[in-house]
């Protein structure tokens, strides 16, 4: 069974879905569509794409297609989902799902109601380096599960939490098993985070343009709570580049450290163990790197070392084939969303905030509503 794939939006990120729809096979990418022509038609021409379009609703009405990527800006995802569901297509939607629980919470009934399949793309979570290391973390090697520590790419600290902060809680529900609550403190320019500090995220971040709707902060320090004990700490702040690219796990058990951290030179993903629980500069034994056999990283035969798209994507294209749900399908696709909204929601209350959020409202444009100076204009 071949299946047809769509993409919506032609971005940078399309080219990684592209990419995997083109060699996966029993896969054809069929049609791509963006408002900008420029943009289409580079991509299609990429990928030998004929059939192109500007209305992703036309598309959807003309095009027999089983799945399609939204790559679209963050608060395209729910709308252009919701017209796919309603025209009988599975969707894998880019990250984060969506800017807020409520338009999530439409994406996923709209897909429920037509018999779609919807998924959110943390590729992390799929790839081989990824999946050894919960090997590692189920089977006891490193004992007690006690804390996993990630740190920001280097962007302020709001736009950040919606850009990597949604794959560092993917992941960390991965290895946890489940995230039971979030506790936040978020500060701008030295000073702890208000109302008055809420912004749209182009006025926040200068370097990247992607749209992230409404955020606050340049700094953020978040606590997450395991569902069986485990803690997670996501350190987000700004940086200088030549600081290099610090993304990856830091894994800690009673017994022993996991590391995934991209190879400086090659940007590939590597894995690296300490046999012990706690590290010093000069007395730790050294780190030995883990290897995988090079089999692990091929899909129909062809080697995918580095953390691609084409492993959420294949996900995906199994799921349809085998009747089933992705993994990151239906409620699971909305941890990561979910929890962006528990680090704002907790640092305004003060205390901890439990998953799943029982206000679905954005946590963020809920207080600007009740801001005096808002109010007054």
């Amino acid at each position: 069974m071949t299946l047809r794939a769509g993409i919506v939006g032609c971005g940078g990120i399309s080219r990684s879905h592209a990419t995997a729809y083109a060699n996966l096979e029993g896969v054809t990418l069929a049609a791509l569509c963006d408002i900008n022509p420029a943009a289409l038609n580079t991509r299609a021409d990429e990928y030998g794409v004929p059939n192109r379009y500007t209305d992703y609703e036309e598309m959807f009405r003309k095009e027999t297609l089983d799945v399609v990527s939204v790559c679209t800006h963050a608060p395209l995802h729910a709308p252009v989902a919701i017209a796919a569901a309603k025209a009988g297509l599975n969707v894998l939607s880019e990250k984060p799902l969506s800017i807020d629980l409520q338009t999530a919470d439409q994406m996923i009934a709209a897909c429920k109601e037509s018999g779609v399949r919807l998924a959110v793309s943390h590729q992390y979570r799929f790839t081989p380096i990824f999946r050894h290391a919960k090997e590692w973390i189920e089977s006891g090697r490193l004992g007690e599960l006690r804390c996993i520590r990630e740190v920001g790419k280097g962007r302020e600290a709001g736009f950040e939490l919606m850009e990597m902060g949604v794959h560092y809680f993917d992941e960390m529900d991965f290895f946890m098993e489940g995230i039971e609550w979030i506790h936040a403190q978020i500060t701008y320019q030295g000073h702890e985070v208000g109302a008055e500090d809420i912004m749209h995220s182009s006025a926040l971040c200068k370097t990247d343009r992607r749209d992230n709707g409404m955020v606050a902060g340049d700094t953020m320090m978040v606590h997450l709570g395991g569902k069986h004990g485990a803690s997670g700490l996501i350190e987000l702040y700004r940086r200088e580049s030549t600081q290099g690219w610090m993304m990856g796990p830091h894994i800690l058990g009673d017994s022993g450290q996991l590391m995934i951290k991209p190879n400086p030179q090659t940007g590939i993903d590597e894995m690296w163990h300490c046999p012990f629980d706690v590290s010093f500069a000069a007395h730790t034994p050294q780190w030995e790197r883990v290897t995988l056999a090079k089999e692990a990283f091929l899909i129909d035969g062809k080697p995918w070392p580095d953390r691609h798209s084409i492993w959420s994507v294949r996900d995906m294209v199994n799921a349809i084939r085998d009747n089933q749900q992705p993994e990151l399908g239906g409620a699971n696709a909305l941890t990561s969303l979910e929890c962006v909204s528990a680090v704002y929601e907790s640092h305004f209350t003060g205390a901890r905030a439990y998953l799943p959020l029982r206000d679905r409202r954005h946590p963020l444009v809920k207080r600007l509503a009740d801001h005096p100076k808002t109010k007054d204009g």
